[in-house]
């Protein structure tokens, strides 16, 4: 029988985790948010591992059988793919308006057709094109809200974002109720980490008759969610906890579970990872909100935690059982049991994927990981 002692080893993990946070933060290399996050939650699993091992009391298992913490750490490094999509794809979007769409403010017939003309050029990339276009536009006619605002988000997918900004502003000033004008306003303002200021463009937004591809977008592009997000993460770097609760009044469980996968998209995994936590509490059967958290507590960033895994386990295997052919619980669970040493369960996840509808995107990053299960089990 062996005589080494698992709780003693992972309160030497921990010590020796909290050193290396400490590090990390006199080095600069991780935020002030996630150092206080990470540090209280290592902290406080030392202090029950401590209790536990001074007052045994022989708990049981979760009913899977996995491995011990120190094996737990990822089998596979897999990165997951995540990004915001936030300006790129909305760009593609808002440019491929043609003539065909409706357009709103006050614009003259015979300027018309330029705009269209520009809109037909920014989607075709041809930039210098399209600005030449609302030059001449805005010479003849400088309160033109409609080629203010889309000279606007020229400049924004230029980059430009102090003079998308400007010309934005502008175009609000000569038309407060054109929404095109709303939608991009939000657009840059969010990029620039103005969130009361995207929040008041999406308030007036709100009130208009807007066409349905702006509709469309704001909800496509998550723009509400992105500033629930940023507030969020913003009491959270000011360690304004009494914040939280009333930035999520009203809210909806969806719109939480949105914002939470944009916090961990971002790296805000603890503050995710609680928000998860709170959708739950509202709608234990938002499958989003278990996928979500489940991947988080399966992730390398929990993996020490025994607890935390099972719980998180517990979410992917509930979030499967609800909505058996939802992609993203099974490719989520599939890594989780990967990251495990589970190969036969994870491909059974991983197989059963592949014969989904899902995004491609998925798709591939399922296939590679599926390969790299069975490289690695063929190997041991």
């Amino acid at each position: 029988m062996s005589d080494h002692d698992p709780d003693n080893e992972e309160l030497e993990f921990l010590e020796r985790s909290l050193d290396d946070l400490d590090a990390e933060r006199s080095a600069g290399d991780i935020s002030e948010p996630d150092y206080r996050s990470l540090s209280t939650l290592y902290a406080e699993r030392k202090a029950a591992v401590g209790r536990s091992a001074a007052n045994p009391t022989g708990g049981g298992r979760p009913g899977r059988r996995v491995r011990s913490w120190r094996r737990s750490v990822a089998v596979l490094v897999i990165v997951a793919m995540v990004g915001t999509g936030l300006g790129v794809g909305l760009a593609s979007a808002l440019g491929s308006r043609s003539s065909l769409d409706t357009a709103t403010g006050d614009i003259r017939q015979s300027t018309r057709g330029q705009l269209f003309e520009a809109q037909e050029h920014m989607a075709a990339g041809r930039f210098a094109e399209a600005e030449a276009i609302y030059a001449e536009v805005i010479a003849a006619q400088p309160s033109s809200a409609e080629g203010l605002a889309w000279w606007g988000w020229l400049d924004f997918l230029r980059g430009d974002l102090d003079s998308a900004g400007e010309r934005l502003e502008s175009a609000v000033a000569a038309d407060a109720r054109y929404p095109d004008a709303r939608v991009f306003g939000a657009v840059v303002a969010i990029r620039l980490g103005r969130l009361d200021a995207a929040a008041a463009h999406l308030a007036v937004f709100d009130t208009l008759d807007a066409p349905p591809i702006m509709v469309e977008l704001v909800a496509t592009y998550e723009l509400r969610e992105r500033i629930l997000a940023g507030r969020l993460a913003a009491a959270e770097e000011a360690g304004d906890a009494a914040a939280i609760g009333p930035l999520l009044a009203g809210v909806t469980a969806d719109r939480m579970a949105a914002a939470a996968r944009l916090l961990a998209d971002s790296g805000q995994v603890v503050l995710a990872a609680r928000l998860f936590g709170t959708v739950l509490e509202v709608d234990p059967a938002n499958v989003a909100a278990l996928v979500g958290r489940g991947a988080l507590l399966t992730s390398p960033d929990f993996a020490a935690f025994e607890d935390l895994l099972a719980e998180g386990m517990g979410a992917l295997d509930r979030a499967v059982e609800l909505a058996p052919d939802n992609p993203e619980a099974r490719f989520w669970r599939g890594l989780a049991l990967a990251r495990l040493g589970l190969f036969d369960e994870a491909l059974a996840d991983l197989d059963h994927l592949a014969t989904l509808q899902a995004p491609d995107r998925l798709l591939a990053e399922a296939a590679r990981l599926a390969d790299e299960v069975r490289a690695v089990a063929a190997d041991l």
